[in-house]
């Protein structure tokens, strides 16, 4: 069922062209809903840890929801090129970069919420935190590979 779940949120997340608006937003809000309540029931904060954790990560995950939008534009407007056999040298190269740019951006936010992270839980939690974090991201990336078709270099 999650799987499923996962699939269905991940096709909704490129197939921006297709349905509407208001379909795709409430889908990337149900993946943000569910990585929420994984962080919650997985993370086993204390109370004190939860009342110092909780507005730390909201910030954390607004600037990397930020950049994860940018990166569901970008697969967006692949597909919608793909689909119109538009793709070029010069398009390959933007894309590259701008998929490089998202990761090194998402690279960056992660360290720099490390930082504070580190003054309000132990290391042990952060940790589990940013595993469960690569695991709901991993998920998602593997729905998408099924997805997402590769370039024919030809």
């Amino acid at each position: 069922m999650k799987r499923a779940r996962t699939f269905l949120l991940s096709l909704i997340l490129v197939a921006g062209p297709v349905f509407a608006n208001e379909v795709v937003d409430e889908g990337r809000e149900m993946i943000r809903e569910s990585r929420l309540d994984i962080v919650r029931s997985e993370l086993q904060l204390s109370d004190e840890e939860a009342e110092a954790f909780w507005p730390i990560y909201t910030q954390y995950r607004g600037e990397t929801d930020a950049i994860q939008d940018r990166y569901a534009a970008m697969i967006e407007g692949y597909m919608r090129r793909y689909d119109n056999a538009d793709l070029s040298n010069e398009y390959a190269d933007e894309l590259i970069e701008t998929f490089f740019g998202i990761k090194r951006e998402l690279l960056d936010v992660q360290e720099k919420y490390l930082v504070e992270f580190r003054k309000v839980l132990p290391s042990l939690k952060i940790a589990r935190l940013f595993q469960l974090e690569n695991k709901v991201n991993a998920e998602i990336d593997e729905r998408l590979a099924l997805i997402v078709p590769l370039i024919d270099p030809s």
